[in-house]
């Protein structure tokens, strides 16, 4: 017998696709005392003395009026007539079996009032043999209405009694009128089991199944799971799998056009099942639209923190299922994931009170736990002491700026959201995040007086030993972003271009497959360059002395999926719709996959990202690998990644790689994280400071004015009008194309508008 639906509250807003449960409901085993059947023949029921207007009877449930019993065929039926005290007592006496009250934390008894008129306001148990404690005990969870069952609970906890052979009186009173008639079933007690719930539970609908799992159990003596369907979500529920299920998937086929299916997961260990787990639903895969893939793409990506995170600190694991230690914390993955939760308030997968509290975790274990070299954090920590875990070997047991930058640009994104001035914890928030910004030395990291160029480590006890520089173009531009505009330990503008940009091989200028790249190393590299320093900063019409980084990412993107579709190296499975090089886990260990780095393995998470630049490429891919590559997605969203030459496909997930898809998305679809975190005061004078521009700022004088907006008034020249007005050149006409469709038109002149900064 179970307690079904329990402990259930939904992380986010449907998506109509997948449902995710937090926490699951106890797993209890419950101890019959009586069901009242005809066969119970040491059981005697009577009314206790001074009750003459109580009458007791043992009646067949469903018959004569009475209801249908809730265990068994019979039920005990009590007709109250004329009881002026409003109140009645019963009393229960066995001569055998016995009942023990130790070990057990609840006595329940399912209660069905059939008439108003016995409504009772107090319930309880008064017996002698209950003591000690006492010999009364109040019920919780009366009965309110008519004409349906009511589980009322009595906490028999701090009771440790045994050998029980009687209950003195079963008590209702204060009844809302003198007569009347009641039902009651199924004493019986509750005590907690040694087998847990699964947890975890979602569910997927595809073409022709439904995809459940779960994350895995830890009990002891685990012999798989037991899968439960219904068509409602109060069942009743039907058990689908003869034999426990051994992994943590269970696909039910279910036909094209199914209807929407609610499931629950129970373990098996020791051979007792576990209660089930609270519902999932998986709704049927028809009219899934591109609102709903990314809606879910988006929520399970962001559970990777919000249900895999380290449970004390808060922070994101370096991996789930990929044989990282439990306690291992990511710095960089976490700045990702925050701005993951971001989007999660947003979009409504989380209540915006309970992702400020998990924030809030995460920034107090920042200031208070985890070790600071010159205010940089390390790459790993120890997510239960805050202690520096050693990444790049034993040297790297120091601050490592790259991982820093990216935790900060998280918070910068946080800072931001999180904004109501009335509210104390956001305001908390808010001071946090500054304080922990404010205290890295970003110029302590240029290792000697005057130096040009960022180091990546430092450590106490070797000092720059690693001797690793920061040098583009790579991932870490954000580096040097947030260390010229940083209010307490700036770095010389003049890094940016002799640090960060200051190596030949910064600028490339070619075209591949077609597609002009601006800066970066032949063919793009791996796709997460354009992605980590660009989940806040906005590349989107503006430019250096170097690039539109959103026109260099977008196409870097694009020459990324072409180099997929030519598949120079004939690897199985490459497509229009099967693309994306990054760094990931492989069937080897762990490469930076890119076009000269290639060996078959597709990360999801590159298309996925890349969606801010290439959304109709993107999405395409997206509804694709989820349509016929269903094996490569599971509970936090698609796996780190595949490789069909090798019939290779992960079955874990890393921060670096599922933190930024939410942001990403996000970013394609509404701007959120850019436009949060190029709000943030200290941004706009750092991209004066360093040369980056608007488009449209004519003048180059760090903002866009009426002069600025006059003069681009004079390159406007109609919808599909490719070449410039008069009095336009050619440059200024293409920083005009604001869209990027090749004209200057009322499309551009919208966005224009709201770039104007200055009069």
């Amino acid at each position: 017998m179970r307690i079904l639906g329990e402990g259930l509250f939904r992380l986010g807003a449907a998506t109509g696709l997948i449902a995710f449960v937090a926490v699951a409901a106890p797993a209890d085993t419950f101890t019959p005392i009586t069901s009242y059947e005809l066969s119970e023949t040491s059981l005697t029921v009577t009314p206790n003395a001074g009750d003459a207007g109580l009458s007791l009877a043992i009646v067949q449930g469903g018959v004569a009026g009475a209801p249908v019993a809730t265990d068994g065929t019979h039920l005990l039926k009590l007709t109250v007539s004329g009881e002026a005290d409003h109140k009645v007592e019963y009393r229960h006496n066995w001569s055998a079996p016995a009942y023990d009250l130790d070990g057990y934390t609840e006595l329940l008894a399912d209660v069905y009032v059939a008439s108003a008129g016995a409504l009772p306001d107090v319930m309880g148990i008064w017996s002698t043999n209950w003591s000690p404690p006492d010999n009364w005990q109040s019920a919780t969870n009366l009965p309110t209405s008519t004409g349906v069952w009511t589980t009322v609970s009595i906490n028999v906890s701090a009771r440790t009694q045994t050998g029980l052979d009687f209950i003195w009186a079963f008590v209702l009173e204060d009844m809302a009128g003198t007569s009347g008639v009641i039902y009651v079933d199924n004493l019986r007690l509750r005590a907690p089991s040694t087998v847990s719930p699964a947890e975890g539970v979602a569910a997927n609908s595809y073409k022709t199944y439904n995809r459940v799992y779960w994350r895995p159990a830890s009990n002891v003596g685990l012999e798989g799971y037991n899968i439960y369907r219904a068509d409602t979500a109060v069942g009743p529920y039907a058990l689908l799998n003869p034999t426990p299920v051994t992994g943590e998937t269970y696909d039910d086929y279910v036909g094209l056009g199914a209807p929407l299916y609610y499931y629950k997961v129970a373990t098996v260990a020791g051979g007792e099942e576990s209660d089930l787990s609270n519902f999932t639903f998986a709704p049927g895969y028809d009219g899934m639209t591109d609102d709903d893939l990314m809606d879910m793409l988006q929520e399970d990506a962001f559970n990777y923190i919000w249900l895999g995170g380290h449970p004390s600190c808060g922070m994101a694991r370096e991996g789930v299922n990929t044989g990282h230690p439990a306690d291992t914390v990511t710095t960089g993955g976490t700045g990702f994931c925050l701005a993951s939760i971001v989007v999660a308030v947003e979009r409504g997968f989380v209540s915006r009170s309970a992702a400020a509290a998990r924030i809030q975790t995460i920034l107090n274990f920042l200031e208070n736990d985890a070790s600071r070299y010159h205010g940089a954090w390390a790459h790993h920590i120890n997510g239960a002491t805050g202690a520096t875990i050693p990444f790049a070997g034993a040297q790297d047991n120091g601050g490592d700026l790259v991982e820093t930058a990216f935790l900060i640009e998280g918070m910068l994104i946080v800072r931001q959201y999180f904004d109501d001035p009335n509210d104390t914890l956001e305001t908390s928030i808010r001071d946090q995040v500054t304080r922990l910004w404010e205290g890295v030395e970003w110029d302590w990291y240029l290792r000697v007086p005057g130096g040009q160029v960022l180091y990546w480590h430092w450590s106490p006890n070797f000092g720059w030993a690693l001797n690793h520089q920061i040098r583009g173009f790579n991932e870490a531009q954000i580096i040097y972003l947030l260390a010229v505009a940083s209010p307490t330990h700036p770095i010389p503008a003049s890094c940016y271009h002799n640090g960060w940009a200051g190596l030949s091989s910064y600028v490339n200028g070619n075209f591949y497959y077609g597609y002009q790249q601006f800066v970066s190393q032949p063919l793009g590299g791996p796709l997460f360059f354009t992605h980590y320093s660009n989940i806040g900063f906005d590349p989107r019409h503006k430019h250096d002395a170097y690039a539109n980084y959103f026109v260099n990412h977008r196409n870097i993107s694009r020459i990324n999926r072409a180099f997929c579709i030519d598949n120079p190296n004939g690897f199985e499975g490459y497509s229009p719709l099967v693309w994306g090089l990054t760094a990931s886990r492989n069937p080897f260990g762990y490469s930076a996959h890119s076009p000269t780095n290639d060996n078959g393995t597709i990360a999801p998470t590159a298309a996925m990202c890349a969606m801010a630049y290439t959304p109709d490429e993107s999405l395409a891919t997206l509804r694709h690998l989820f349509d016929i590559y269903v094996d490569t997605y599971g509970t936090y969203g698609f796996y780190d990644a595949f490789n069909l030459q090798n019939d290779w496909v992960d079955g874990g997930w890393l921060a670096i790689d599922q933190g930024p898809i939410a942001p990403m998305i996000e970013n394609h679809r509404s701007g959120l994280c850019w436009r949060l975190f190029m709000s943030n005061p200290e941004i706009q004078p750092m991209m004066t400071a360093i040369g980056m521009i608007y488009d449209i700022d004519y003048d180059a004088d760090g903002d866009v004015s009426a002069t600025d907006m006059l003069n681009f008034a004079g390159c406007l020249n109609g919808v599909d009008v490719t070449t410039p007005p008069a009095g336009c050149s050619p440059l200024e006409f293409d920083f005009a194309d604001l869209d990027e469709d090749g004209d200057a038109d009322m499309a551009d002149a919208a966005i224009a508008m709201t770039q104007q900064n200055a009069n």
